[in-house]
């Protein structure tokens, strides 16, 4: 199997040179056009004389709420994919909230475009996403058998309208975030679990698509989104630590989170931060312990699954010819700035992990540019010789995966919603230095070549007053943009003034 690692235009040529031999060979008819920016191929999948469709397969690894250092607690993920392939030092989840996160996934679109802005309200949730502009379409329009397995989009119910695209379809429906009582439509079947562990449900149903979309001889697409390590809500609605799959439950029980390390943890004043952050108690050590040791133990049924699915690609001969990402759908704050959770914009939410393992990837290889969700979706497009459908305001991420250097954007939208009103909170740019946001009456300014902790909130310093001008002009038109208009490069920004020197006669 080549490394299939190429450009869109690279892989339609190959396409239609397989086209051309096999209406030679067999006199058979395959068929490619295109219609209003998409790609639609109509293909056999082996003819007579033994020429298969050798396009790359795509598996989707996602987790919910995990944190960037929780994959140091992962080592089979770590030296399956990581080792083998590349690892994204900064990734981030641009919108650090679940459904938002998913629809960025599933549209590739920031959500000003795609229009899910929340978990739930009237900006949020399954019910603001177009179910037609699900970016598995683009795959099956291309001849790709899709699957989906795991928890969708939030409020996602046993009623609505199965997305566009998905040749199976097998998402959590009731219980979703119970662990042990769930539900799943079972690509058509639906099914009840009373006692099962959800994360070996979803390792156990993406593995069974896995042999079937192999034994079909068609190249696939398949995502198996995982529920851990978020807290657990039970159906009644009580809440509580993530519950460890049983051959976990005595690990990581004397492990010292990683957040006690970090300057910021707990902080003492928070008077200077934005209003999010700025009336938070103190946090209690015992309960961040008892929370992380939670989440890891969870995680380590994710850690199996991603290993069993190795294996099964290897078992079915399609390892080679597979691409496996790994990420979350946003990252978690373990107690920094006193906060706890997600959707606000400081960087233990927003980092992500990422890694690509694939042909053409060398294994160990690292990348730090300034990646985020994103530019999944149309990095899939190019992996596997499709073409987006709609516009997309993500970059792909092929070159820098085959090794090349690769023209970025200097600047990147973040951002957070509300469930009412106007629908957005606080909105923002991140840049290698300056991490900005504001609602349009409480923000932060952090400077984090000198603060990387976030500690000190440059806000109100004259001595930033042109770099927050400098800042506010590329977040008003990025919270705009669309299309290449979100991935610019603004150029050089003006550096703080000098700190004044002291009064000698004072």
């Amino acid at each position: 199997m080549r490394a299939w690692a190429q450009s869109i235009t690279a892989a339609l040529l190959v396409v239609l040179v397989a086209t051309l031999a096999t209406v030679t060979a067999n006199g058979g008819s395959q068929a490619a056009s295109t219609s209003a920016g998409s790609v639609r191929m109509v293909q056999t999948t082996q003819d007579p004389t033994g020429s298969a469709d050798d396009r790359p397969n795509l598996v989707f690894v996602l987790t919910d709420d995990m944190r960037d250092d929780d994959l140091d607690h992962m080592p089979i993920t770590r030296r399956l994919l990581a080792d083998q392939g590349m690892e994204f030092t900064d990734a981030i989840s641009p919108h650090p909230l679940c459904c938002p996160a998913r629809a960025q996934l599933a549209t590739g679109q920031y959500a000003q475009n795609n229009g899910v802005q929340h978990n739930r309200g009237v900006h949020g949730g399954f019910q603001a996403l177009d179910p037609t502009q699900e970016a598995s379409s683009w795959f099956t329009d291309a001849g790709y058998l899709t699957g989906f397995v795991g928890k969708f989009l939030n409020g996602y119910g046993p009623r609505d309208e199965r997305p566009a695209g998905w040749s199976r379809w097998d998402a959590l429906t009731r219980g979703v975030y119970d662990y042990v009582n769930f539900s799943m439509t079972g690509d058509g079947e639906p099914h009840r679990y009373t006692g099962s562990y959800i994360t070996s449900v979803i390792e156990d149903h993406t593995n069974r698509a896995v042999r079937d979309f192999a034994a079909a001889g068609d190249p696939f697409v398949l995502y198996a989104w995982h529920l851990a390590p978020h807290y657990r809500i039970t159906p009644e609605g009580g809440r509580g630590l993530p519950p460890a799959a049983p051959q976990d439950k005595d690990l990581f029980l004397d492990e010292r989170p990683s957040a006690f390390d970090d300057p910021a943890f707990d902080e003492a004043d928070v008077s200077d931060q934005p209003a999010y952050l700025r009336h938070l108690s103190p946090v209690s050590r015992d309960e961040v312990a008892a929370e992380n040791t939670a989440r890891l133990q969870a995680l380590q049924a994710v850690d199996r699954a991603v290993g069993s699915l190795i294996e099964t690609l290897d078992e079915e001969g399609v390892l080679d010819e597979t691409y496996i990402v790994f990420s979350s759908d946003n990252g978690y704050s373990m107690g920094e700035h006193r906060f706890i959770g997600k959707d606000v914009l400081t960087d233990e939410a927003l980092q992500v992990p990422l890694l690509v393992r694939g042909p053409g990837i060398a294994p160990g290889s690292t990348s730090d540019l300034p990646v985020t969700l994103v530019d999944l979706p149309v990095t899939f497009a190019a992996l596997t010789g499709t073409s987006p459908q709609w516009q997309v305001d993500g970059t792909s991420l092929a070159p820098t995966l085959r090794g090349e250097d690769q023209p970025f954007r200097d600047t990147t939208l973040i951002q957070t919603g509300r469930t009412l009103g106007d629908g957005w909170s606080h909105r923002g740019v991140r840049t290698d230095r300056y991490l900005y946001g504001t609602d349009g009456s409480d923000g932060f300014l952090y400077d984090r070549l000198l603060d990387p902790d976030e500690m000190v909130n440059r806000i109100d310093d004259p001595a930033y007053a042109a770099v927050q001008s400098a800042l506010e002009l590329r977040r008003t038109e990025l919270v705009e943009c669309a299309g290449w208009t979100c991935n610019q490069d603004f150029g050089p920004l003006p550096e703080p003034l000098p700190e004044p020197l002291p009064d000698p006669s004072s």
